[in-house]
């Protein structure tokens, strides 16, 4: 757990008969079926395409669904196919949320939510076993923040519009590595299981929601429980374009806090490659943009936000002078989330396109002057 209190809740078990069968739905069981579930529709597409870039996967379903329909439509078709419990206007508080508080965001999710993460051993060895323990390491984080930028575009999720497309470039891109470990020796099956799997994929969807929220409370971001449910059912539907089946794709805060804690106790087995990919990350955005953060001050953050007990299993540890910056940017942040409060709506707004159009800057830079080499196609 990344908190005494996760680590207390869990040990205090299902308290209600719902928590129960919520309990017994994300059983370590069960969870182990859904490690050999992975994404059959976008597999079948990567199976007979050649890789290249996300953006590039896409483009290449869309000729061959025109030309030959079959495996390729039917993966556009169930895209551009809005289940029926989606409502866009429901979600459109979350997703101002999330870009309003986009910078912070990202903070949270390169010192918390990834670092927490590579210490479910299972999940990280996609990254050992594709070669990119400590290769590309900024590039695949302003990669993975032209994504989170794009969903929260004027569009939001919306079928045709970017953020939507960007998922399903990042469903094809997962399914094209799938694709590349299948057979590979460098590969275990029988020790991680099958790649991106199911399990991993509702795991990545906590890491954006679930940890995110957690951390941006943490650092005095005030979230009140209708802007919470809000942000989760955004993440509901992105989870769904990624491919995450829908038994895993939680309905309200208090199933997705049961999900996160069994998902947690069933993963977290922190090696030596957790913290290697841990420290390769902070070291490699240290001084980077927008935050320009020394490493110490990085390492400050992450143990802060992910708790001392994963911090101490990953050696994570920082100077007295880093940690008391941390305690100083929190209070100002805790003070303009109050201030943010009693902003009228137009002016929320405002601070909001703001934040959008810095975070344009930030992966402006982190990216490159050539779109070409983007791993995605388009920036909102």
């Amino acid at each position: 757990m990344a908190t005494p209190q996760e680590l207390a809740r869990y040990q205090k078990g299902p308290q209600s008969p719902q928590e129960r069968i919520w309990w017994d739905r994300y059983s370590h069981d069960n969870l182990n079926r859904w490690r050999q579930i992975q994404d059959p529709l976008a597999d079948r597409c990567a199976a007979q395409i050649k890789f290249s870039r996300p953006s590039g996967l896409l483009d290449e379903v869309e000729r061959r669904a025109k030309e030959e329909g079959g495996d390729f439509q039917a993966f556009l078709d169930h895209c551009h196919t809005v289940p029926s419990w989606v409502d866009f206007e429901e979600m459109e508080l979350g997703r101002r949320m999330y870009r309003r508080n986009g910078a912070l965001q990202g903070l949270v999710l390169m010192c918390s939510s990834l670092v927490e993460g590579y210490a479910h051993n299972k999940p990280s060895q996609v990254l050992v076993a594709t070669g990119r323990l400590q290769k590309d390491v900024s590039r695949r984080i302003y990669e993975t923040g032209q994504m989170l930028h794009n969903i929260v575009g004027d569009d939001g999720l919306k079928p045709g519009g970017l953020g939507h497309r960007t998922l399903m470039e990042v469903r094809l891109l997962h399914a094209a590595v799938r694709q590349f470990l299948r057979n590979n020796p460098r590969w275990d099956v029988e020790k991680y299981d099958m790649p991106i799997n199911q399990e991993d994929m509702a795991g990545t969807i906590l890491e954006f929601d679930f940890m995110v929220v957690r951390g941006l409370k943490r650092l005095g971001v005030n979230i009140n429980r209708r802007e919470h449910e809000s942000m989760h059912y955004f993440w509901r539907y992105a989870g769904y374009l990624l491919g995450v089946d829908e038994a895993l794709l939680t309905t309200t805060l208090e199933e997705q806090e049961i999900l996160a804690l069994q998902l947690t106790s069933h993963l977290y087995d922190p090696t030596p490659d957790s913290e290697s990919l841990a420290k390769a990350l902070l070291k490699d955005m240290s001084g980077k943009p927008p935050f320009n953060l020394p490493y110490d001050v990085l390492l400050a953050f992450s143990r802060y936000l992910i708790g001392d007990r994963v911090a101490d299993d990953l050696n994570i540890y920082s100077s007295v002078p880093a940690s008391s910056a941390v305690h100083i940017v929190k209070t100002a942040i805790r003070a303009a989330s109050i201030s943010m409060r009693i902003l009228p709506d137009p002016a929320k707004r405002l601070v909001e396109g703001f934040n959008h159009n810095l975070g344009r800057r930030t992966l402006q830079l982190g990216l490159g002057d050539n779109p070409a080499r983007w791993g995605f196609k388009s920036l909102a």
